[in-house]
């Protein structure tokens, strides 16, 4: 029997079930109406109408109201034409079609669903086998033409078969286990057998369905498994023939420039100790070149991690602990998610400043959150470097010197699809930033994903000390509470690690002054500046405010100040305003004076990014 023929033999029983139900019961009503009994008997309409409306939903509610006619008809031809009966008759014909009308709707919906799913089920490029777990065995109830492709079999034959004929019994029991205990499995590498008694490799993913059902899509990854293998142990291969070349290589120039010395240390000829110099010139070229090698070879064989810039930068040694140049970072909770060998950026760019920067007083590292992302500042006040040479000091090599070098700073901060370039002027300082993008930074304390860092174990080089002999620093969110015991005294604020960065100036172990920078949605407020009456008339305040700004000084800074301390804080670049120019969240903190700023004593201020240079330049000044 062809498939045309089965379904018309199914129609037809179909069609029988409707005529006949629909004839029984009308018939069971017009007995009914004929010996005066108009209840309970109409209930029976209602299932004719059902199946009629499920079977064709398109022409259900016709069917209904046929239905519905020929049952008012019967009740006008024999319980006669009282008002009564009659609104009972068309009420209960109303509520035949309306069943018909809802039927019919939620079928069509139905349908549209199930032949949608079924498309994807049918046409996904990924195999998809639909499994009943029978008690005895897990049986494959569907499967997709794409599946059954790649397990080389037709799916008529796989139909009605075990799991286990596709997948070994021990993997396929503990994927199951799994699925029953989460609900779902995802992207499993596995092996499923073809009629061959090979098999091939598959990453499967599966969820669980009512009827103690699942739904498997697997797709082929023997090619790619195979090629991650083949280039394991070709990278293997690689790194223990590099390992040999570089041994024999470091041996062979360490020899060379013991014979140059050796060499020249038994010649007089001038002209041939010329020759030998040279010679061991290029001699150590070669042994820079192997150097800046190893450095870059381990790029990238670790997976990125979150990394703390303040704890990197503060574990490092650079060539001056002296004390001629001052180095302050203000990266506080910030963590990046970089490559491992990221920590070696971070102390290069100092040192390149230290080697090369001729007249440097002062490093200083920031960060600055843009629409992209953030950029990480790393700038000095030395001799800068020229337009010409901003590319060029990024090329292989270009500084002519040993170490990690800023071409392989580059390579490895693109590894995580940051960059860096140098946006310094000649003559005022180089200033490196390196751009971090959305998602490839956080700051710790936040939430989960950033979990709190403990406090700070600085060493005491790498302190931002201020001329009061008041250290300054930024708090980390585990620290908030010396803030907090702090400004008990002053509206009993409280610190809100999602927002707010908080600066605190200790002198010795105790923490003098305080200060904070909350981010808005539409800007950035300082606020909570407050030293104690007991701490008061040593400056402490400056040294807070100084940190802040320099650390928070490329965003635009809003404020409200008490109007007797507005010249204080326009030493820091602080202007007085109209009210209306402070950003809405920032002025709704005193919406309760009413536009009478003045008369509350309180007096609105903004201090604008300035250049960097000119930053430096007037914080050395209070500095000093």
């Amino acid at each position: 029997m062809n498939l045309h023929a089965r379904f018309e033999r199914r129609d037809l029983l179909w069609n029988v079930v409707i005529l006949g139900t629909a004839a029984v019961a009308l018939l069971a009503n017009l007995i009914g109406l004929l010996f005066g009994i108009s209840t309970g008997i109409p209930h029976l309409l209602y299932i004719p109408v059902v199946i009629a409306a499920y079977q064709y939903p398109r022409r259900g509610v016709i069917i209904a109201g046929c239905i519905g006619a020929i049952y008012l008809l019967f009740v006008i031809l024999l319980a006669g034409t009282s008002p009564t009966i009659l609104i009972d008759a068309l009420l209960r014909t109303l509520v035949i079609v309306v069943i018909g009308w809802l039927i019919s709707t939620l079928t069509l919906q139905l349908r549209e669903q199930e032949v949608l799913y079924k498309g994807l089920f049918d046409n996904s490029e990924g195999g998809s086998i639909l499994v009943a777990d029978i008690g005895s065995s897990r049986t494959i109830e569907e499967i997709n033409w794409k599946a059954a492709d790649l397990l080389k079999r037709k799916a008529a034959d796989i139909k009605g078969t075990s799991i286990t004929t596709i997948w070994s019994g021990e993997e396929e029991q503990e994927f199951f286990n799994r699925l029953s205990r989460e609900g779902a499995v995802y992207a499993t590498e596995t092996r499923f057998s073809l009629p061959d008694e090979n098999s091939f490799i598959v990453l499967v993913s599966a969820a669980s369905l009512p009827g103690k059902r699942a739904i498997l899509t697997f797709f082929d990854i023997t090619s790619r498994v195979h090629a991650e293998h083949a280039l394991k142990t070709a990278n293997d291969k690689l790194s223990l023939l590099s390992r040999f070349s570089t041994d024999h290589l470091h041996r062979s120039v360490d020899q060379i420039i013991e014979t140059v010395d050796e060499a020249d240390a038994h010649c007089n000829d001038a002209g041939i100790h010329a020759y030998i110099e040279r010679i061991r010139t290029l001699a150590w070229n070669v042994a820079r070149q192997l150097f800046l090698t190893e450095s870059y070879k381990d790029l990238g064989a670790l997976p990125p991690v979150w990394m703390s810039v303040q704890r990197m930068l503060d574990s490092a040694r650079f060539p001056s602990d002296d004390s001629t140049v001052s180095i302050r970072f203000w990266a506080g909770r910030l963590e990046v998610y970089a490559d491992p060998l990221f920590a070696d950026v971070l102390t290069h760019l100092p040192e390149n400043s230290l080697r090369h920067g001729g007249t440097v007083k002062n490093i200083v590292v920031t960060y600055h959150e843009t629409h992209e992302g953030l950029d990480l500042c790393i700038r000095d006040d030395g001799t800068g470097i020229p337009a010409g040479k901003k590319q060029q000091i990024f090329e292989y090599d270009a500084g002519g010197h040993a170490g990690i070098g800023l071409f392989i700073c580059r390579q490895i901060v693109e590894v995580t699809g940051m960059s860096i370039q140098e946006t310094g002027i000649e003559g005022e300082g180089a200033t490196f930033l390196i751009h971090v993008p959305s998602g490839g930074y956080r700051f710790e304390g936040t939430n989960e994903d950033a979990p709190p860092l403990p406090s700070l174990s600085v060493p005491a080089r790498h302190l931002s000390k201020h001329s009061t002999g008041a250290t300054v620093r930024e708090l980390v969110s585990l620290e908030f509470f010396i803030a907090e015991s702090l400004w008990i005294d002053y509206h009993n604020t409280k610190g809100d690690p999602t927002t707010d960065r908080i600066f605190a100036a200790f002198y010795g172990a105790q923490a003098v002054s305080i200060a904070r920078c909350k981010r808005h949605t539409d800007g950035f407020e300082v606020d909570g500046v407050f030293t104690p009456v007991s701490q008061r008339g040593h400056g402490y305040a400056n040294a807070v405010m100084w940190g802040l700004v320099e650390a928070c000084g490329q965003d635009i800074l809003y404020m409200h100040s008490v109007w007797n301390l507005s010249k204080f804080y326009g030493n820091y670049g602080f202007v007085p305003i109209d009210e209306k120019e402070l950003p809405p969240t920032i002025r709704e903190r005193f919406a309760w004076a009413e536009g009478e700023m003045e008369g509350a004593n309180v007096r609105p201020m903004k201090r604008d990014p300035t250049p960097v240079r000119a930053v430096s330049v007037d914080l050395q000044k209070l500095h000093s």
